[in-house]
Order: C-alpha cells, then sequence, then structure tokens
C-alpha cells in the first residue's frame, strides 16, 4: 500500500491533474507569493477543524493542505516533494516535472490555479551518488524555467550546494530541522540535542545566510519522548525566545507537528506555538 509521501511523490507528469496540465499561461491564476515573515506549518493537522488553532499561521510548507485552500483563506500552501532521499530518482527530470506549473495545478477555485511554490524535503547528506547534483540541477532548472516559482528546502546540517542556491536566489527560504522531541514510539535515536540544533544555526550564520533561514521546532506532540518527558509550552518559549536573540536576521519561524492523536492537549499546545509566532516574529507595522 502506498504511503502519503508515495502518493505525492508519484510524477506529475504520468497525472492528467483533472484535464488541466495543458493549460496555457494565460488561463492559469497565479498565487500569491509568500513574504516575511514566514510562520511555518508542517502538517497542520487540525486547520480544517479550527483554524483559529493557526491564526499566524502563513505557510504550510508539507503539502497537507490544499493551495487553493490556503489562497482563500489568506496563507501559503506549498507542494511537497522529495529532496535527496528520493528513492528513485536518477537525474534532474524529476525536479523539473514536480515543480513545473502544471505539477502545482488545480481546479479548486473554480478555474485553473496555480499553486505558488514547492517544499523540497528534505536535504540530507545523500545516500546514493548523483543525487545532490540531480537536485541542485533540477530546482535551478525550474527556478528558470519559472522565476516567480518559491522554493523552500527542509534540511539538516547545511551543504555547499544549499548554499550556493540560496545565495543565487534559487531557494527562497531553507528551514533548519531542530527537533528536540519526538514521541517514544519514534525510538532513541529520532531527536537532536539543543547544542545540535544550535550548531546548525550556526552553520547558516556562517554561511551568510541567516536572511534566507528559519528554525523548525518539533515534534509538536502532547506524547511524551523516550525519557518520560512532554514537551511543555514553557521550553517552547524559553527556546524560540533563545533563537530569536541569538538569529533576529532570521526571518520567521517553522513548526513541524507530529501525527498524534487529536487531543485537546495537543491543541492547547499548538495553539501557544501559534500565538508565540505572532509575538517574537510579528507582521510589519501598516504603512
Amino acid at each position: 500500500m502506498l504511503d502519503r509521501r508515495d502518493l505525492l511523490g508519484l510524477s506529475a507528469g504520468a497525472l492528467t491533474l483533472g484535464g488541466l496540465g495543458a493549460a496555457r499561461a494565460s488561463e492559469l491564476r497565479p498565487a500569491q507569493r509568500p513574504r516575511p515573515p514566514y510562520r511555518v506549518w508542517f502538517q497542520p493537522r487540525q486547520f480544517h477543524r479550527d483554524m483559529s488553532l493557526y491564526r499566524h499561521m502563513t505557510i504550510d510548507a508539507s503539502g497537507w493542505l490544499d493551495p487553493a485552500l490556503c489562497e482563500l483563506t489568506g496563507r501559503t500552501g506549498l507542494r511537497w516533494v522529495y529532496g535527496t532521499q528520493n528513492p528513485f530518482a536518477e537525474n534532474s527530470d524529476y525536479w523539473t516535472t514536480e515543480l513545473a506549473p502544471p505539477a502545482r495545478t488545480s481546479s479548486h477555485l473554480g478555474q485553473p490555479f496555480v499553486g505558488p511554490g514547492v517544499a523540497i524535503d528534505e536535504w540530507v547528506p545523500p545516500q546514493r551518488p548523483g543525487v545532490e547534483q540531480y537536485l541542485a540541477d533540477g530546482l535551478r532548472a525550474a527556478k528558470e524555467a519559472d522565476p516567480d516559482l518559491f522554493l523552500c528546502v527542509w534540511y539538516t546540517d547545511l551543504r555547499e550546494p544549499l548554499v550556493k542556491l540560496i545565495k543565487d536566489g534559487v531557494v527562497d527560504l531553507a528551514i533548519v530541522e531542530g527537533y528536540t522531541h519526538t514521541p517514544e514510539r519514534f525510538g532513541p535515536g529520532a531527536y537532536l540535542a539543543w547544542t545540535t540544533c544550535l550548531r546548525r544555526c550556526e552553520e547558516a550564520a556562517a554561511a551568510g545566510t541567516l536572511d534566507n533561514t528559519i528554525f523548525s521546532f518539533g515534534h509538536i506532540t502532547d506524547e511524551p519522548h523516550i525519557h518520560g518527558q512532554r514537551l511543555s509550552p514553557e521550553q517552547l518559549t524559553e527556546r524560540a525566545e533563545e533563537i530569536k536573540d541569538r538569529y533576529p536576521q532570521m526571518p520567521g519561524v517553522a513548526f513541524y507537528q507530529s501525527d498524534s492523536p487529536d487531543t485537546p492537549e495537543l491543541r492547547e499546545l499548538v495553539r501557544h506555538c501559534d500565538r508565540l509566532s505572532g509575538r517574537l516574529w510579528p507582521d510589519a507595522p501598516a504603512g
């Protein structure tokens, strides 16, 4: 059985996309590109039940929400696409296809609508020879073909090919994966030390990419981790304030929501993260 990532990873070239793949550019409704501050969520699972939990969210960078729905609510929905963990790409064609307008097109607003961009999940040390270069070449070609494409990349340790893409304006937003809390069922090796998270941020500072980089907290869950501790609002506040103080150039923040069951406790934690993002990374004053 295919899981969600398998389904999202299927080549858009093999899909009809409701017969809109060949729509002329003049018929396509473009989406609004996001602007800072970026308040990002991965898998905002309760959004369709209670949008008030994500009042300050500006971007879904997981493919969880329909980009057309996001557009209607004044937010940005990005398409999910494999990164260097791609299990099958043998050249750059996968990315040039999956990032192109036909792959981002739907008719959910009553006319052809092109989603604003793509979230690459994720840029990690590649396990297969050549795949990192395929990814870099595919992103660059896609951006050259569609300069309005908004490109977001989730990453672990910063690698030189990604640095170059950020500095060349190919990648608009890079998100540091800083997951200090994971449910116990994920095992002992799934979470990071806070010092590792700060090291990843320091790598961005040293590379000069902080203006296009934000930090992601995770996993946002009310489940305990392997040592029996639960993620607390106080801990999230303390560490978010530390990130803000250390790296004021970062234009926002992100949260990775776990697949934990929907509970009142989880909802309150999500609401806390949302309010924290709005307080520390507020909108610019009007005018």
